[in-house]
């Protein structure tokens, strides 16, 4: 028998504050998530994921290998670049590292905005209702796992000289892109990569948050979230063997 959906008015009262809710996802997800989709709150779990996201592009920059990348990007498609020329494209990249930057302050909005959009989205084209708001409140808070991937990530920056961008998914061991060569085997490496203990766990409070926002049935969120994600996960592994 499916599981029926519990409204959200007859759930025991969540946390109301910001940083209740914060530490709320942690320790008591299904209180929390529903307390959210009640009231929908997301400022400072997007605050966080912007200041660890500016923290970690500060700690990648200085020891990205830039001269390494270029490198391969010539080796790949036959040119060669003398030692000056090389240099000389290596101080263009750097002089333009703030965009990197606004990268980092941009991208969490985006992935919150889309994200929650397509969910708000696809809830309302089958008829549940849900809020923009509620949507949005839900995904800031589901992402925080992630985030918090961001923050073990940075001290393992710091102890390297030499960083491959293309490779700072593996420098957190909480998937399985380990098993493959990602130069050899990209779209195999992309698939395994997300394989990923924190990315469960978001969905799993995307799941719960979901269902409380639209007053469906978990199982009910979970093939909304699954298959947006097999999606995603299929469409990364198709990039990355495009661009080897």
């Amino acid at each position: 028998m499916e599981e029926s959906a519990v409204p959200a008015e007859e759930s025991p009262a969540g946390p109301t504050s910001a940083v209740g809710r914060l530490v709320g996802v942690f320790v008591s997800p299904v209180r929390t998530l529903e307390s959210i989709a009640r009231r929908p709150s997301w400022i400072l779990p997007m605050a966080l994921w912007v200041f660890l996201s500016v923290a970690a592009t500060a700690v990648l920059i200085p020891r990205t290998d830039w001269s390494g990348i270029l490198r391969a990007q010539m080796e790949k498609s036959g040119q060669t670049l003398t030692d000056a020329q090389l240099e000389d494209r290596v101080r263009t990249i750097k002089g333009f590292s703030w965009t990197y930057y606004l990268i980092a302050v941009t991208a969490p909005f985006v992935i919150a905005l889309v994200t929650a959009g397509v969910f708000w989205a696809a809830l309302k084209a089958f008829g549940w209702d849900a809020r923009f708001a509620q949507s949005l409140g839900v995904t800031a808070h589901a992402f925080l796992p992630t985030i918090l991937a961001s923050a073990f990530v940075i001290p393992v920056m710091w102890r390297m000289d030499r960083i491959d961008p293309k490779r700072a998914g593996d420098l957190l061991v909480s998937n399985l892109g380990f098993l493959v060569d990602q130069k050899s085997v990209p779209a195999l490496h992309s698939l395994l990569q997300s394989i990923d203990l924190f990315s469960f766990w978001t969905m799993a409070l995307l799941i719960i948050g979901l269902a409380a926002a639209a007053r469906i049935s978990r199982g009910k969120a979970a093939a909304f979230v699954v298959t947006f994600w097999i999606l995603f996960v299929l469409g990364k592994a198709g990039f990355a063997a495009l661009v080897g």
